[in-house]
């Protein structure tokens, strides 16, 4: 007990206080630091096989979306609407598309960002391919490809819905 009141005499209210609020402001550092900074992302976003689109490469880690998507392929046309989502940033996402789709045979012919989105437009061949990419919660890419006949300029057609069932025969007295 002895030894509590000597060191109680030594530390006065008036030196305690501003000790206590110094050793607390420099925890609170501390904790706002944390272990370590966050490492950035790499520069560029890597690509990944993509295959319902072997010729348009897709960053990696972005999932598809089956319920936003489609695709037909009729004789020698195709129309694809393709939707993917991941974490990677818009800027970084786009810088990946002019590096690839060179790569893959696709000549960029239009760049533009407007609406908070950023979209190009590539050939190859006889197909178009448009990209459009904008954050919703997270980074989403919407890949459209459309193949125009070598022999003619017009899109797919229409879908065809299915035939109407037969009517039913109705007997009655």
């Amino acid at each position: 007990m002895r030894t509590f009141q000597r060191i109680s005499r030594l530390i006065r209210p008036a030196v305690a206080m501003p000790v206590l609020a110094a050793l607390a402001l420099a925890g609170a550092v501390l904790l706002s630091l944390g272990c370590g900074g966050e490492k950035e992302r790499p520069a560029t976003v890597a690509p990944s096989v993509n295959p319902r689109l072997l010729d348009v490469p897709v960053p990696a880690d972005f999932r598809f979306k089956a319920d936003q998507s489609s695709d037909r392929v009729v004789g020698g046309f195709r129309a694809v609407e393709h939707v993917y989502e991941g974490d990677a940033p818009l800027r970084q996402v786009a810088e990946f598309y002019r590096r690839q789709m060179p790569t893959h045979g696709w000549a960029q012919k239009e760049e533009t960002f407007s609406g908070g989105r950023q979209r190009f437009m590539f050939t190859k061949g006889s197909d178009t391919c448009n990209i459009s990419i904008w954050d919703d919660w997270g980074t989403k890419v919407m890949i459209k490809v459309l193949t125009l006949g070598a022999k003619s300029a017009e899109p797919l057609p229409p879908p065809s819905s299915p035939p109407p069932a037969p009517a039913k025969k109705r007997t009655g007295k």
